[in-house]
């Protein structure tokens, strides 16, 4: 606002404006005395955070360590007789007769590795009776246009999804390791087939867990053609279902459920995941421990004797459900009562003072009591959202080393890989097994040929 527009204004407007002024003023000369945000005190991402150098570290005494584990012997699949021909004495030769072994070895190698290239003829003959030509069809895997098999197609993909290998990269070891010439064009159109091949089972996983009693979600940002987008991530103890999409909105939530509505539902305090239909939310306690460990730290006195208090009680729930096998059900129950008690008192006590850190968290636990201990009445409820952020962990790896997806189609094979890859790891399976298994046959069956 220049000093024409200032000298336009009345007294009364030349008033409001000064105090709201003020207003900043004090606010911002507030700010300046509190603690920098840090990923141990609010949701500052790990990545974002200052580590601290190391102490030098004291000379201990040293005590003895762990038993040593060796690696286990394993079958031989060649074994190499390594027998004397001659004396180390004399030099006179050695007969094999009498010899007896005395040690053994082993060596786990490589053998080279090659492509196989296999090829189909089709052959055609007449019927001598009808007159009918009838033309042989191909073997699964060795379909008329497919150039590369299910098995480079599967390791194409796992590469560049688990081990976030750009398509340069890819070429460049298809050449150097595998032996295989291939373009980025190639790749691009391996990972096209493959992801149309695994939406079966990306579907299937989707129902699986639009399904479940308990569902956790989170969301972070993506980057698709140079715009912002966000991968959402729904999931279950046992499965984990990706979507891409360019909204960070309830839509998303909404056209995943269809209609479906979890019993439990796990977040962060995301509006649209707040607002999701379910029976029952769960706030994720990881994030509500930092903000009221910034609270603990920036706050005065009352805020940081409140914030601490709660923290405290957050944490000794955390710890009853970890502890939930260990004891009876009527100390269990006796130590979740003095839990809610006590988070009643500190959360509908007295109101803290205004424009603090703690009121504001007072303020949140009062409208979302309800969510904090689920946990604590269904032992398949996690007290933290962190199941969903490692699902999601991966993903941020490969935005942060590929820079985004350069198409849609890119996008959405990513989130198909991504669950499947997600999924076998929860059910402790071979990641890479998941994408071979949706690949198709291998045409090294019609070959005879070992796979």
């Amino acid at each position: 606002m220049d000093r024409d527009a200032l000298a336009a204004l009345s007294r009364e407007e030349l008033v409001e404006l000064v105090l709201g002024l003020a207003a900043r003023v004090a606010e911002l000369e507030a700010r300046l005395g509190e603690p920098p945000k840090t990923p141990g005190n609010s949701s500052v991402p790990p990545s974002a955070g200052v580590k601290a150098n190391r102490a030098e570290r004291r000379a201990r005494r040293r005590r003895g360590g762990h038993d040593g584990i060796s690696r286990r012997r394993q079958a031989p699949d060649v074994i190499v007789r390594c027998r004397p021909a001659r004396c180390a004495g004399c030099g006179a030769g050695l007969p094999v007769a009498g010899q007896r072994r005395v040690g053994r070895s082993q060596v786990v190698e490589l053998p080279p590795v090659r492509p196989v290239v296999v090829e189909a003829w089709r052959y055609a003959a007449r019927c001598r009776g009808c007159g009918a030509r009838t033309v042989a069809e191909a073997p699964a895997g060795l379909e008329p246009g497919r150039t590369f098999g299910p098995g480079v197609e599967a390791t194409v993909a796992y590469l560049h999804e688990r081990h976030h290998l750009g398509y340069e990269r890819l070429v460049e070891v298809c050449r150097d390791v595998l032996g295989l010439a291939v373009s980025e064009g190639a790749v691009a159109g391996m990972l096209a087939r493959l992801a149309e091949r695994a939406r079966p089972a990306y579907d299937a996983i989707g129902a699986e867990v639009r399904a479940g009693p308990v569902v956790h979600s989170d969301e972070t940002s993506a980057r698709v053609q140079g715009r912002n987008w966000w991968q959402w991530v729904f999931g279950t103890p046992d499965a984990s279902y990706h979507v891409l999409a360019p909204s960070r909105g309830g839509d998303v939530i909404d056209a995943f459920l269809a209609g479906a509505g979890p019993e439990v539902w796990g977040s962060d305090l995301w509006a649209p995941q707040v607002l999701t239909p379910a029976e029952r939310h769960q706030l994720c306690l990881g994030h509500q421990l930092r903000d009221l460990t910034y609270a603990v730290e920036a706050d005065g006195p009352e805020g940081r004797a409140w914030a601490g208090a709660l923290r405290h009680v957050f944490g000794r729930a955390v710890r009853l459900h970890h502890e939930r096998a260990q004891v009876g059900p009527a100390t269990f129950a006796r130590r979740r009562a003095l839990i809610e008690h006590a988070t009643d008192r500190l959360v509908f006590g007295p109101p803290l003072a205004p424009a603090t850190n703690a009121r504001r968290l007072q303020q949140r636990y009062r409208a979302h009591r309800d969510s904090l201990y689920v946990f604590l009445h269904r032992d398949d409820v996690e007290p933290t959202n962190n199941a969903a952020e490692r699902d999601l962990r991966n993903s941020v790896i490969h935005r942060k080393v590929t820079g985004g997806y350069r198409s849609r189609w890119g996008a959405e094979a990513s989130a198909i890989f991504t669950t499947l890859l997600a999924t076998a790891r929860k059910r402790g399976e071979n990641a890479y097994a998941a994408l071979r298994a949706v690949a198709g046959p291998s045409p090294l069956h019609a070959a005879g040929m070992a796979t």
